[in-house]
């Protein structure tokens, strides 16, 4: 006499999208954005997951998106992977490896490779919390690069997040700049966006800038930032 079976229902593979912050780790699952600091615990990361219905052996992908400082751009003619790791101490500070492995993204835009780090405990911490999922590393600023049209007039995107600023300057159809910049404050911030204004003397208007990021909504942040001559829309 045969038992009865009950039907297994398949579960449907789940990918994640992580941007990596110096302030933490940030989420965004449908209408949910969930910001999550570097001391947080893994089980305090998977409790927000279960509550979004996300079970972590169900995810198997992850892509993960950096924000921060850690950069090189180097347009293809001057590319050597011999002379890489040279290049990025010349710019980023000697011994500024120790503690990050390198990672490389190719930039069509700018016709340049992209080299950025990623603190290695950052990478041990996701390992950790999602073992069983495929990671794959991407910067925001080639991200952009990649989305980005060939401007004849200058834009300025600003990309805001917790006291950081990533600034993307196109211009005559060309990149002029590309930096992540830390402040805390508005007047420092405007103070920064100034004085890109006068090195490339820019005539700017309320076109002229593209405010994204997780702080660009922040209306205190806007207003102080037109008080200081920025000229941004008011939400």
């Amino acid at each position: 006499m045969k038992g009865n079976t009950i039907p297994v229902q398949a579960k449907t593979p789940i990918s994640l999208s992580i941007q990596l912050e110096k302030a933490g780790l940030r989420f965004k699952i449908d209408s949910n954005d969930a910001l999550f600091p570097w001391n947080s615990t893994q089980v305090s990361i998977k409790n927000w997951l279960l509550d979004q219905s996300i079970q972590i052996r169900l995810i198997q992908h992850i892509s993960v998106e950096l924000t921060t400082e850690l950069f090189l751009l180097t347009p293809l003619e001057f590319d050597s992977p011999i002379y890489r790791l040279g290049f990025l101490e010349k710019a980023l500070g000697e011994g500024v490896i120790d503690g990050h492995e390198v990672h490389e993204q190719a930039v069509n835009f700018a016709q340049a490779n992209l080299l950025f780090l990623i603190p290695s405990v950052w990478k041990d911490f996701l390992v950790l919390t999602f073992p069983l999922a495929q990671i794959h590393y991407s910067h925001l600023l080639a991200n952009e690069l990649a989305k980005t049209k060939a401007y004849i007039y200058p834009r300025i995107q600003l990309h805001l997040f917790e006291k950081s600023v990533l600034v993307i300057l196109i211009q005559q159809g060309q990149l002029q700049l590309a930096n992540v910049f830390p402040y805390e404050s508005p007047t420092e911030l405007a103070f920064y966006l100034h004085s890109i204004r006068e090195a490339y003397e820019i005539q700017w208007t309320i076109e002229t800038f593209q405010l994204r990021g997780p702080e660009h909504t922040n209306s205190i942040l806007r207003q102080s930032l037109i008080e200081l001559e920025i000229p941004i829309e008011l939400i």
